[in-house]
């Protein structure tokens, strides 16, 4: 085997390495925001009150979030706009963390469980930069899509 061919062999091998990685990493993500999502639709007026009231601007957000965490959750399952998806769900889960995480003026009874909450959004956020940054990899519906 040539060298050219072996390192031809090689990166065939790493880039389905990564997608296999992209594809985990999507998949381990994804539910967190549906299950979310679908927890806000199920309980819309109590999300909407958390946000601001059940009429008006907590209404809005509240179904601007349903449908973040949705379609954001749908479109990383499946690959399709995943690094748009991404995109918009790391803003999402920045906005989220600072608003309902902030360990720094929680009750004292509550540091501990809003720093855990801090922190494994951060994981949340380097996972999602790397979808952004990468795209969601071969095993994805966009794959289908490529010309």
């Amino acid at each position: 085997m040539s060298s050219s061919t072996h390192i031809a062999a090689t990166e065939k091998i790493g880039r389905l390495s990564d997608s296999w990685v992209l594809l985990f990493a999507r998949l381990a993500i994804a539910p967190l925001f549906l299950y979310s999502g679908i927890g806000k639709l199920m309980a819309f007026s109590a999300t909407a009150g958390r946000l601001g009231g059940a009429d008006g601007i907590g209404a809005l957000l509240a179904g601007g979030a349903t449908a973040v965490e949705l379609g954001g959750g749908i479109a990383l399952v499946l690959g399709l706009f995943a690094r748009q998806a991404a995109a918009v769900l790391f803003l999402f889960t920045i906005a989220a963390t600072l608003m309902f995480h902030n360990f720094w003026a929680a009750p004292e009874a509550q540091v501990v469980t809003q720093t855990i909450n801090f922190l494994k959004n951060l994981g949340l956020l380097g996972a999602l930069a790397l979808i952004a940054a990468y795209g969601p990899g071969s095993y994805a519906v966009s794959a289908g899509r490529r010309p």
